[in-house]
């Protein structure tokens, strides 16, 4: 009984031990938020497939260049980005994860910081 016992708290320290290590900080945050916003950005704001519709080529040639644009950080810069997300993000450091919460105008999300990975948990709109 002894050895289960002894066992178990082994492993129950060797997985904290890796959950502690694998606790994501802010600067992974950052980049991932800033990954994340840009990839709703280009949805959002290009849609390529509706302006090619509604202005043929014209329209095509538009969203590439809204696409081009972010991605290459010409309307925001990626360092005012993540400084930006920094900024409106609180962190919760629980040791063995992060709870990471990001306000910018009219969007409030949670996301859990857990094993070098980030998990939406809450958005909020409005």
């Amino acid at each position: 009984m002894k050895v289960k016992a002894f066992l178990g708290i082994v492993g129950l320290g060797a997985l904290a031990a890796v959950l502690i290590a694998t606790n994501p900080g802010q600067e992974q945050y950052n980049t991932f938020a800033a990954e994340t916003l840009q990839t709703e950005a280009r949805a959002a704001f290009c849609q390529a497939d509706e302006l090619d519709d509604w202005l043929g080529d014209l329209g095509k040639a538009l969203g590439n260049i809204c696409e081009t644009a972010i991605e290459n950080g010409t309307l925001i810069g990626e360092e005012d980005l993540t400084e930006f997300i920094e900024d409106n993000t609180q962190r919760q450091n629980f040791w063995v994860f992060s709870l990471y919460t990001t306000e910018i105008p009219a969007v409030r999300v949670r996301i859990l910081g857990i094993f070098n990975r980030f998990i939406p948990i809450q958005q909020t709109v409005g």
